[in-house]
């Protein structure tokens, strides 16, 4: 019998399947701005856990008293989030310079797909807890924020979800159910003081890791 003839086993069926959804999904990044992600996760990420450090040789504030100044060390800090903006004010313009730029990233329709839908996602989720809160009180909007930061690690962790199965990296699954089990915390949380580091491991496990182990991994 021919070979025409010969019918196609399943595995054959499965190894045509995965084939097929590669060249729909496109080569190229599993993610776009790797750079930026880093860029963001890492810069805020350790200055905020350089003002935890000095908030813990000099003391947390009391909450329930309503004030709160900051020491010499805690006040010497607060300009490491200035650096933090400066890095990530220049990892945005080299984004987009690599982006729209003669030797653009190439990135796959997957990868622009999900990314774009959750990056405009989340711009709206942020506009409408501002269109929400803006004629809310102040105690209302204050309650309304704290409900922000778990809805976008939704999004995020949604968009980690569907890169790790589109691009076969099954590991970024635990990015995504990390995102997933942040959310919760976060809700949890509220506005208590362990905000502040679970917002700064956010940070560094949710956006800085993958994002350096991916760039990483397209170095090799």
């Amino acid at each position: 019998m021919s070979d025409a003839a010969t019918p196609t086993s399943l595995s054959d069926e499965s190894d045509i399947a995965y084939l097929k959804r590669l060249a729909v999904a496109g080569r190229g990044e599993p993610a776009p701005f790797l750079l930026l992600m880093a860029a963001f996760g890492g810069a805020y990420g350790f200055a905020l856990l350089a003002v935890m450090i000095g908030l813990a040789i000099e003391g947390f504030p009391d909450l329930a008293q309503g004030r709160y100044e900051a020491g010499p060390i805690v006040q010497a800090l607060h300009w490491s989030i200035m650096a933090a903006h400066l890095v990530f004010l220049l990892a945005l313009i080299w984004t987009v310079w690599r982006t729209v730029g003669p030797n653009r990233v190439r990135l796959s329709r997957a990868a622009t797909a999900t990314w774009s839908a959750t990056f405009i996602a989340m711009v709206t989720v942020v506009a409408s807890f501002r269109v929400f809160t803006q004629d809310q009180q102040p105690t209302d909007s204050v309650y309304a924020f704290y409900m922000m930061p778990p809805v976008l690690l939704v999004l995020w962790g949604a968009a980690w979800w569907v890169t790790a199965i589109l691009n076969d990296r099954r590991w970024l699954l635990l990015v995504a159910i990390g995102s997933f089990g942040a959310a919760i915390a976060m809700a949890v949380v509220g506005n208590k003081p362990p905000l502040l580091p679970l917002s700064i491991a956010c940070l560094l496990l949710l956006a800085f890791l993958p994002a350096v182990i991916l760039m990483r991994q397209r170095a090799r």
